[in-house]
């Protein structure tokens, strides 16, 4: 039913998306380091974006208060 070539792209396919998803949810912790938030700011914004960040409300909100100054 399945090929090799199928099969390696299906998990490329999963892999890359694992990886995107991973880079869009840490971004507000990393716009937080780059503003020079404290490291009190910096846990505020990882627990919102870890824990709300499913929500887009909640991702937002973590990126919005991470890049301000």
């Amino acid at each position: 039913m399945f090929n090799d070539y199928t099969i390696i792209l299906l998990y490329t396919k999963y892999l890359i998306s694992f990886i995107l998803i991973f880079i869009i949810i840490m971004l507000p912790a990393w716009l937080a380091r780059q503003t020079k938030k404290t490291n009190y700011e910096m846990l505020k914004i990882r627990l919102a974006s870890w824990i709300f960040g499913w929500t887009i409300i909640g991702w937002l909100w973590a990126l919005f208060y991470s890049i301000k100054k």
